[in-house]
């Protein structure tokens, strides 16, 4: 048998010592620069200064509103925060929304976003037609067609108002038929508040997700936000079933409403953290 030469057995133990010494992946666990906010006013912190902790307990992204404080995201791009995802609020409840169409893609170019969660707006208190059901739903299309053809990625969550435009499923759904383009934010808290079954509707929307919120509840009766992994969704085995299924997006912490939100922080960031880093 021919003997290996020196320079194949060189490259073998060079190969071996690569794999051992290969850094785990960073998990790219996220926060709302609004829960920043909250623990600035809650801890008598600098913007900076909390921040920065929560940099060290290990959150690398944040998901800011496309009208936040310039100099809130002047701060988080300075300490090394990526851009998760960008938010803008748009009522396509009415006609002519160009001018907010227009300033969030000035935004998204500026600052080198590339996800945008959209929150499409209500339906009126008073009501809505079909025939103006539809005309919405058709703006909303026109939006995401704008975006998309930027190549940015556009999506909406299933948000926990009766009256938006992405309650249940059921709405959802009826923007995905009329927008091949647009995504989905699964919001892990917000379907059992429609009434709908979390698991169920994860599994039926499991192609369309792009970015991840999440959120954990006190119980079915009690809408009250915990920290992820601390209520009654089943925020770990949907993180579980993602992290198998090959999932390369974001997972932001999400829990307005917290009394104490630089340790629900931390302990929501602990919870995530153990499934996304398990064996």
């Amino acid at each position: 048998m021919k003997k290996p030469s020196i320079l194949l057995v060189l490259a073998a133990v060079f190969s071996l010592i690569s794999c051992g010494n290969a850094k785990k992946e960073v998990p790219k666990i996220s926060i709302f620069c609004d829960h920043i906010e909250e623990i600035v006013k809650q801890e008598g912190l600098s913007f900076a200064q909390a921040a920065t902790l929560l940099k060290e307990h290990g959150y690398t992204g944040a998901d800011i509103r496309v009208f936040q404080n310039p100099d809130e995201i002047k701060t988080l791009d300075s300490l090394g925060f990526e851009h998760a995802c960008a938010i803008t609020e748009i009522n396509y409840a009415r006609e002519d929304q160009s001018e907010l169409e227009d300033q969030t893609l000035a935004f998204m170019d500026s600052r080198g976003f590339d996800r945008l969660l959209l929150v499409a707006g209500f339906i009126p208190q008073s009501g809505f037609s079909q025939e103006e059901m539809e005309a919405a739903r058709e703006r909303i299309a026109a939006f995401v067609s704008r975006v998309a053809a930027k190549g940015y990625s556009i999506m909406v969550e299933d948000y926990d108002n009766r009256r938006s435009f992405t309650y249940n499923a059921d709405r959802i759904d009826s923007l995905f038929v009329v927008s091949k383009d647009l995504g989905l934010v699964f919001d892990t808290g917000n379907f059992i508040y429609a009434g709908d079954d979390t698991m169920t509707q994860f599994q039926r929307f499991s192609n369309k997700i792009g970015h991840v919120h999440l959120k954990d509840r006190t119980a079915p009766d009690n809408m009250t936000c915990v920290p992820a992994g601390e209520g009654c969704v089943p925020v770990k085995e949907i993180v579980k079933e993602l992290k198998d299924s090959g999932y390369q997006g974001w997972y932001t912490i999400e829990q307005y409403g917290s009394r104490n939100m630089l340790q629900d922080s931390y302990t929501a960031y602990n919870n995530v953290y153990s499934v996304l880093t398990a064996e």
